[in-house]
């Protein structure tokens, strides 16, 4: 019992706040669900040519990165010269030297160090790029990698 406005606003903010998922995700959930089947499809081979194209091209850069069966990311194993640095360090190394954005799988939980986590959200073009980035990265004589070891030893 109450003003009306405001206890409305206040059962906005909780639907946000509480219990449950986001209010607004409930109701995209539903309409999908409920969307024609080649919306899904579209979206489902959307992601498996992202998938495909980071796979492959990363493979080609000398960073073998397994397939995800489904999912919006992968996991890639740190390539084996750089596991002494742990996936925090390695993925800073990507961001300075690569211009790659990943996240370090020691965010994920004690199963997650060793790997990162790379997302399928961008379009294959940033991939592609991505995939460039990499090769020229791995194929350099970096001094940084070098530093980067011997601080980890």
């Amino acid at each position: 019992m109450g003003n009306f406005r405001l206890i409305d606003a206040l059962g906005r903010i909780k639907s946000y706040l509480d219990y449950g998922a986001f209010t607004p995700i409930q109701v995209a959930a539903t309409e999908a669900s409920s969307s024609p089947n080649e919306v899904i499809q579209t979206v489902r081979n959307t992601y498996r040519r992202r998938c495909d194209v980071l796979v492959e091209r990363f493979g080609r850069a000398g960073w073998q990165v397994p397939s995800p069966s489904a999912t919006m990311s992968a996991w890639g194993p740190i390539p084996e010269q750089f596991r002494s640095l742990g996936s925090l360090q390695f993925s800073k190394l990507l961001l300075q030297e690569a211009n790659v954005a990943v996240s370090p799988g020691e965010d994920f939980g004690e199963y997650g160090e060793g790997y990162v986590r790379i997302a399928l959200v961008k379009k294959e073009q940033r991939i592609l790029r991505a995939a460039r980035n990499i090769k020229r990265f791995l194929s350099s004589d970096n001094y940084v990698i070098d530093k980067l070891n011997q601080k980890a030893s």
